[in-house]
């Protein structure tokens, strides 16, 4: 189980990187680091792929939940969902760079594995 908490570790550094992309790809622009949805609005010399990682960072938001609880769930019950965990983060990271280059069938191919890694962690964990 401890190399579920490593994943777990390893997702919150995903997150943390994810969210600080966008911030450090428009350092040039926006000096301050502030509202980077208020840039992205204002501003029309925002790169496209800045605009697209800021669309996957929050696609990530609405599974990383979900992704958290079935790995805290399964440390405590004992569940070794360590497979499911890593396909899921591997599977996030290529869904990442298929967004910002515009790898349109991949990207939503790398999206459905991750959700149905969410889905077999799930189930591994009541079955």
């Amino acid at each position: 189980m401890l190399l579920m908490l490593y994943i777990v570790l390893g997702t919150m550094l995903m997150y943390f990187i994810h969210l600080m992309l966008p911030k450090v790809l428009t350092s040039k622009i926006n000096k301050d680091f502030s509202n980077l949805k208020q840039l992205i609005d204002d501003n029309p010399n925002v790169p496209n792929h800045v605009l697209r990682i800021h669309s996957a960072t929050e696609n990530l938001k609405e599974s990383l939940p979900i992704f958290f609880a079935c790995a805290v769930l399964s440390i405590v019950i004992g569940v070794n969902s360590v497979p499911y965990a890593l396909a899921w983060v591997v599977l996030r990271i290529i869904y990442l760079a298929c967004y910002a280059y515009k790898l349109n069938p991949y990207r939503s191919l790398a999206w459905l594995g991750s959700i149905v890694c969410l889905i077999l962690m799930a189930l591994n964990l009541v079955i």
